[in-house]
Parts: structure tokens; sequence; C-alpha cells
């Protein structure tokens, strides 16, 4: 794995969807030459600083980083503090960001990340033919369903603990992975209160049957959230060996 860390330049853009404006951050790095783009999808608690910070250590990796807001058809700004979602005076937030996070359906993040490609597609020094994506919590449902709904653009793809990629809906992602021709990683919490050994095993089971080339990892120790620094589930060892799986996952792929 390449250890090149480059400056990075962070930015704000607003995209104009059928459904209105979604803001977006957009993190580049300091180098010359063509950048290859990777797709950040945010978890339900929003797009909090220490998202912006991971998306930024992704971007110092050398890609030019998309990180959408996806509620924002309900609100520009969400930053939910994910260390009190268990605080019964929290509850009323708690009870918002699960309204938000139904807001987004399938459907919706797929129409967007067709908005975003198209964005990056005019944007010069931009080489957007094949992107990457990452997603966390809920985000891990979303670049999924993005994946496979865009086979030809999407080379590679990673969820980190991931929800809802396998469930009984119709247009759950999971049904859809054998249409992804890129390659993709799961990486797993060992102890993960929001997504059940069921839903683990299932898509574990599934996988194999779709001939896509993939990677399923158990991160020992660790809990739902462990990749953000804020959080009290917070693993250093955890997050670091994520950023290794995603650089060499990107490299791989992506160049």
């Amino acid at each position: 794995m390449s250890k090149q860390r480059y400056t990075t330049t962070v930015a704000e853009v607003d995209l104009t969807t059928a459904d209105g404006t979604m803001n977006c951050h957009v993190i580049t790095p300091g180098r010359d030459g063509q950048l290859r783009a990777v797709i950040v999808y945010m978890p339900a608690s929003g797009i909090r600083p220490e998202l912006v910070d991971i998306a930024g250590r992704i971007a110092a990796m050398g890609y030019a980083v998309v990180l959408p807001n996806s509620f924002y058809r309900l609100a520009r700004h969400v930053d939910i503090d994910a260390n009190r979602l268990g605080d019964d005076d929290y509850l009323p937030v708690r009870e918002f960001m699960m309204g938000l996070a139904g807001n987004i359906t399938n459907p919706r993040i797929i129409a967007d990340t067709g908005v975003m490609l198209d964005w990056l597609e005019s944007r010069e020094g931009i080489d957007a033919d094949q992107v990457g994506g990452v997603g966390y919590c809920m985000g891990g449902r979303l670049v999924m369903a993005a994946a496979s709904a865009y086979p030809d653009r999407f080379a590679a793809a990673a969820s980190l603990y991931g929800a809802g990629i396998v469930t009984d809906e119709d247009d759950s992602p999971h049904h859809r992975l054998a249409d992804v021709s890129g390659e993709l990683y799961f990486g797993i919490a060992e102890n993960d209160i929001y997504v059940s050994d069921e839903e683990t095993a299932a898509l574990k089971a599934h996988l194999p049957t779709t001939g896509v080339r993939h990677t399923v990892e158990t991160y020992p120790g660790t809990e739902h959230g462990f990749v953000f620094p804020e959080r009290y589930c917070f693993s250093p060892e955890g997050a670091e060996l994520h950023y290794e799986r995603l650089a060499d996952l990107f490299a791989r792929n992506l160049g």
C-alpha cells in the first residue's frame, strides 16, 4: 500500500436534483494530474466534522472525494451526537434521526448518485469514467445500492458496518449485487447492535452466488461506529486498518 499523503482542500458545492439542492463537501488532494473520484456515503447521524475528516483521509490517498448530504430533501445540515442516542432525554433526536433515515430510499440515492456522476464528468482534472465508493452504517446500504445501479461506473465499493444491505424488501441492495462489475469490500464490526448476526450471515451466504469479487472481513473487538474518532466505540486499530483496506481496494481498482 502506498503511504503517500497529500494536503487536501475542502470546498462546498450545491448540486441540483429533481428534488431540490443537494449540498456536498468536495475534498481534493494537492497533486498534479488527473484524479479518480470516490463518493463517501454518510451514516444516519449526518455529516459531522469527524466524517469530513474521514473523507479528507481518503482524499489524501490521492482522490477527489465527494461527500453528499443525503438528508438534503428535509434538512441542509444534520449533526447528531451518536454518543447520546441511548439517553432518555435524547429520544426525540433519535426519532428525528430515524425519520430522516427512512426518507433516504434506495431509488432516491440512486438518482442522487447519477447527479454526482454527471457533475464529476463535467469537472476538469477528474477522470470519472470509473469511481470508487464507501459508506458507513446507513451509508453501507447506500453505496451498495449505487454500485449495483451503475455497474459500469463503480470500480470498487466498500461498506463499513453497513446496515440494511440484506432486507426483506423488493429493492434490498443484495438482490442486485450480481450486477456489480467492480470489487466489493465489507468491513464487519464484531459486536454490532445495529446489524444482526442473521443479516451478516445472509450476506456472507449470498455473496458467493453473485460471482462478484468480494471480501468480507470482521474487525475483532469492535462495535458499530468504530471508525469515528469521537464515538465511545472508536477503535484506533480498527480505523487504521480500514484506511489500509480502502487504500488497497482503490489503488487496485482505480489506480
